[in-house]
């Protein structure tokens, strides 16, 4: 096979794929990115790669910075919007490999990047371990949810962390521990060109029976409020005023009293159930939803003299 791998300033062709005799993950080409991203939305990525392990990561890692290409990580694709154009470069994706969970005394483990926050959830639940049930039906991957420090209900993904692994771009490993790590709302400042490979919690033992009957409650608040049909990227913006970390008015409150639900632009719709989702109608493009932000922005910022700040990541070309 003979592929040509198009950047802005740079071409790479390959044979026989990447030149990789020892990975043991996948190479794809050409990737549309709706089909990675919970938005169903996106052009094709240049090239995706599905590292199994530390090892692939590391040769992926080499090349890619021996060929001076652009590069982007991503987990489940939650909270992530992709430009009609897709992406040049390199798309490195957690999701098939960094799955294991290694579990240390009775309440700790160290889980990969690529797992996912309902199986932690689930197995803190097996083992009356306390401290994530707000995370029950919250997509995506443990690293993703450090790097945005995903929350609800007043609980934050910071409130287990006890430390994460990273590796640069040379394939060096590092430990920081939450003391050297900065959370901020919805999100982490973590060193520059690092990826996390995997997070190590702490959590506190509890009856089983309360923990179930917690889970129960956040999965009726969510069902609640945020039972969305349609491919979405969960909150579009920030709640605002957040200084003291969720003590502000919500942003789908001013979204909803700025009466925009169910404003539409393309396949792209404010949703009629959480006026901070935007939802994906079947035939929604990048613009549609950067349009329809646009207009959100504009009318909540006349109307409640607030500038709401994206809580979502775009990415890609036009």
């Amino acid at each position: 096979m003979s592929y040509e791998l198009k950047t802005k300033n740079q071409k790479l062709k390959t044979q026989n794929c990447f030149p990789f005799p020892r990975f043991k993950g996948r190479i794809l080409f050409d990737v549309p990115m709706k089909d990675y991203t919970s938005f169903r939305i996106g052009g094709p990525a240049d090239v995706m790669v599905f590292p199994k392990g530390e090892d692939d990561l590391r040769e992926i890692l080499s090349f890619v910075q021996l060929k001076d290409f652009p590069v982007l990580f991503i987990g489940s694709g939650t909270n992530l919007l992709v430009r009609d154009g897709g992406i040049r470069g390199v798309v490195i994706n957690l999701s098939d490999g960094f799955r294991d969970m290694q579990w240390k005394g009775e309440d700790e483990v160290t889980a990969g990047a690529g797992v996912k926050l309902s199986e932690i959830v689930n197995e803190c639940r097996k083992r009356g371990l306390a401290g994530l049930e707000f995370a029950v039906q919250i997509p995506g991957t443990i690293g993703g949810a450090v790097v945005m420090n995903t929350g609800a209900y007043g609980k934050e993904i910071k409130d287990v962390v006890t430390g994460i692994d990273l590796m640069d771009m040379k394939g060096n490993k590092e430990f920081i521990n939450k003391d050297g790590m900065r959370f901020l709302y919805r999100g982490c400042i973590l060193p520059s060109n690092h990826i996390i490979t995997s997070v190590h919690l702490k959590f506190k033992r509890d009856d089983t029976r309360d923990i179930e009957r917690r889970i129960k409650e956040f999965k009726k608040k969510r069902g609640e409020t945020q039972s969305v049909c349609y491919p979405s990227a969960g909150s579009i913006f920030k709640n605002p005023n957040h200084e003291g970390w969720n003590n502000g008015v919500s942003a789908g409150k001013l979204i909803d009293e700025a009466g925009l639900k169910g404003t539409r632009i393309g396949g792209a719709m404010v949703s009629d159930v959480h006026a901070n989702y935007i939802v994906n109608l079947g035939s929604a493009k990048a613009a549609d939803v950067i349009t329809l932000l646009g207009i959100i922005r504009d009318k909540v910022l006349k109307e409640k003299g607030v500038m709401l700040e994206e809580e979502i990541k775009i990415v890609g070309e036009d």
